[in-house]
């Protein structure tokens, strides 16, 4: 399951295809699913036009990919992952609203790059199956995923997103939470190298 059909989401949603996962997409609006599918054709089809699958398998990876407006088939996700704006409120009002939806011992992963996930997991009945599944723009082409796991996360969780994330291509890190988690951590201490170069 991807909440969100913006960017991310379908960047997420394309890679999950490529690789033979079953994705429903979930946005506010037909309007949004739309531009969210149409993104995903466009990255498949950037690998038909480059020859490396066949209009079969274009047409394969396509069909694994649905949207909705509801929560219609959440219940048989295995791994729900949420792209939606960096906005706290929203997130956890869109935690509140998927996790009755979906089984007991599914993972929900939020896509977030700057905020807490424990922070986010403060809205959740099950803390411990929420955790952080954090990719790199754009999806397809960024081989990295940081796994971002709380105190309360259960280790079968994060293993579950690990080997989810390794089954998609990615080099996984697991990574505890906090600010900037491991990369944006790394990347503030070479801007601010290269600001103090600057101005010397």
């Amino acid at each position: 399951g991807v909440l969100g059909a913006g960017f991310m989401g379908a960047g997420i949603a394309a890679i999950a295809a490529q690789h033979g996962t079953v994705v429903r997409m979930k946005d506010t609006d037909t309007g949004r699913i739309g531009r969210g599918l149409a993104a995903v054709r466009s990255v498949i089809a950037e690998s038909l036009a480059r020859r490396h699958i066949t209009r079969q398998q274009f047409a394969d990876q396509m069909i694994l990919v649905s949207g909705t407006t509801d929560y219609s088939g959440f219940g048989n996700a295995d791994v729900v992952i949420e792209a939606v704006f960096e906005d706290l409120d929203l997130k956890h009002d869109v935690l509140r609203e998927v996790e009755p939806v979906i089984a007991p011992e599914a993972v929900y992963a939020s896509n977030t790059s700057t905020i807490p996930i424990g922070r986010i997991a403060e809205a959740a009945v099950r803390p411990e199956r929420v955790l952080g599944m954090h990719f790199f723009s754009p999806v397809h082409r960024m081989p990295l995923l940081e796994v971002i796991a709380t105190a309360k996360t259960s280790r079968e969780a994060v293993v579950t997103a690990v080997e989810y994330g390794r089954a998609l291509g990615k080099t996984v890190i697991v990574v505890n939470d906090g600010p900037g988690f491991y990369t944006t951590r790394a990347l503030s201490a070479y801007m601010n190298e290269a600001g103090m170069l600057l101005d010397q």
